[in-house]
């Protein structure tokens, strides 16, 4: 029991650091169109996200899948500014959309791709690798629930007591978040 709880420490701290801004700006924006009372779509999306997260972080550790890490890093923010511009479409604005749950778990599929050597540092000479990838990765679902919840609470002050709109709180982290994201895009750009 002390491993599984080690890991989930260590899935959950590692999302909660500043190294993961991108992958909290990434749940932020993702989450950009939603209203407060539509907070299952949202945990639907986080989780979709999550599945791709785990698939490829345990992919590329087992060095099933090998992408140049360069090209990870640039198309992570990537995500970001693509997510960005579907939130500012009818489409991506659609509350009831499904289509934003499936886009959150292939970029999942990228973002678990720049996890994928942390894990394999974490786990290096440990024989329980399958035991660790649960908690790891429960402890990273854990991470970003609570940034669902902080940012839920956010827009809820946002849209009730200042009596905005979502429409505007979607402009503004929308458009942040590709600011945030052009900027990384240029910093890491791999060609």
């Amino acid at each position: 029991m002390q491993t599984f709880s080690t890991y989930l420490r260590l899935g959950y701290e590692h999302i909660m650091s500043v190294q993961a801004m991108d992958h909290i700006l990434f749940v932020v924006v993702l989450m950009a169109v939603y209203q407060s009372r539509n907070w299952l779509r949202v945990v639907a999306a986080v989780t979709f996200f999550t599945i791709g997260h785990s698939l490829t972080l345990s992919l590329g550790a087992l060095e099933v899948i090998k992408i140049d890490k360069g090209i990870i890093e640039f198309l992570i923010p990537l995500t970001i500014l693509l997510t960005a511009l579907y939130n500012l479409t009818k489409s991506g604005q659609n509350q009831n959309n499904k289509s934003k749950a499936w886009i959150a778990g292939v970029f999942g599929l990228i973002h678990g791709l720049g996890f994928s050597n942390y894990y394999d540092m974490l786990v290096m000479g440990d024989s329980n690798y399958w035991q660790a990838l649960l908690p790891f990765n429960l402890g990273i679902e854990l991470a970003q629930l609570l940034l669902v919840a902080i940012t839920l609470l956010l827009m809820g002050v946002y849209s009730f007591m200042l009596n905005r709109k979502i429409r505007d709180w979607n402009l503004f982290v929308s458009g942040a978040g590709f600011g945030l994201a052009l900027i990384m895009c240029l910093e890491n750009w791999p060609f």
